[in-house]
């Protein structure tokens, strides 16, 4: 997602141990025209009724506080957890890995073990899905296709919040990363919008995680996620009342890692649901790794409880 400045909305999901951060560029462009308005305290009354519309629709189709829950998710696969994927391991540039060879050697071995891991599991629920012996897999992971899907969704997403589509938004992210996002539409100056184009590409989007991970407490049910590396060059200008702000116009060269998710059915394996944004994650730093195992060992525990 671009950025104009750096802006990161961290939100706890319900129900969640981890915390998700998305930095959009239109996003910084509505913060800034925020910022800017001559009438803050009626900026944040409109902010806040945004944040009361968004959350209370979501409460008024559940009939409870919106949360990720792996029980609604058993019932109506729209519904699927709404969170990344522990270990999500994204490879950071060489530069942020431990110097002293103890800590770099049991990162490394977390690189290996989350790699071959991922590797493993995907490839078993691929040579499941054959039919027989001799017949093609029904699970396609041909990396093109997941690229290209990435890639449509992350334009598509920039372009709705800078148009102010929150009702295409809606249909391209996930539910949380949703609310954040139409609440930024929300609370922009009337009058003022603001348009977002890819530039280019600077590298070749590439795949840096694959999961897909059997949904706790069902036997048919499959979570997949990708995470797609997305670097490239993104412009936005701000308008007012159809007219270029001057000095608005920003160029940004950005590395998003782009994560997508569906849910998969491992008795037919077709998609439950469509693809959708989830989140954008960080490169995971050693720093970073040692909170994810914390929190991985808080969800074996909590499992093994409730077992």
């Amino acid at each position: 997602m671009l950025a104009v400045t750096e802006l990161g909305l961290r939100a706890r999901l319900p129900g969640s141990l981890a915390t998700t951060t998305t930095t959009s560029p239109v996003m910084a462009v509505g913060r800034a025209l925020f910022s800017t308005s001559e009438n803050r305290a009626a900026a944040n009354r409109r902010t806040q009724a945004a944040i009361r519309k968004h959350t209370g629709n979501a409460v008024r189709q559940t009939g409870k506080q919106p949360a990720p829950s792996l029980e609604r998710a058993k019932m109506d696969p729209s519904k699927a957890p709404t969170f990344v994927l522990p270990e999500t391991f994204v490879i950071p540039p060489l530069s942020r890995f431990p110097k002293q060879f103890k800590p770099l050697m049991s990162y490394l071995w977390g690189i290996v073990r989350v790699k071959s891991l991922d590797f493993l599991l995907s490839r078993q629920y691929r040579f499941s899905s054959m039919p027989g012996w001799r017949q093609k897999p029904l699970l396609s992971l041909k990396k093109a296709p997941l690229i290209a899907q990435t890639k449509a969704l992350h334009r598509q997403m920039n372009e709705a919040i800078a148009s102010g589509d929150a009702e295409m938004l809606e249909k391209i992210v996930d539910s949380y990363l949703y609310v954040p996002l139409a609440v930024n539409i929300e609370q922009r100056p009337k009058g003022r919008t603001c348009t977002w184009e890819l530039v280019r590409y600077n590298k070749e989007p590439r795949i840096v995680s694959h999961k897909i991970f059997p949904l706790q407490g069902t036997k048919d049910k499959l979570l997949w996620q990708v995470t797609v590396s997305i670097a490239s060059r993104q412009r936005v200008v701000e308008h007012e009342r159809g007219k270029v702000v001057p000095g608005s116009e920003k160029e940004l060269d950005l590395v998003e890692n782009v994560v997508i998710g569906t849910m998969i059915s491992n008795e037919t394996w077709a998609t439950q649901n469509a693809w959708k944004i989830i989140s954008t994650v960080q490169p995971m730093t050693p720093e970073k790794w040692e909170r994810e195992q914390e929190t991985v060992k808080l969800l074996a525990e909590a499992g093994a409880g409730s077992s």
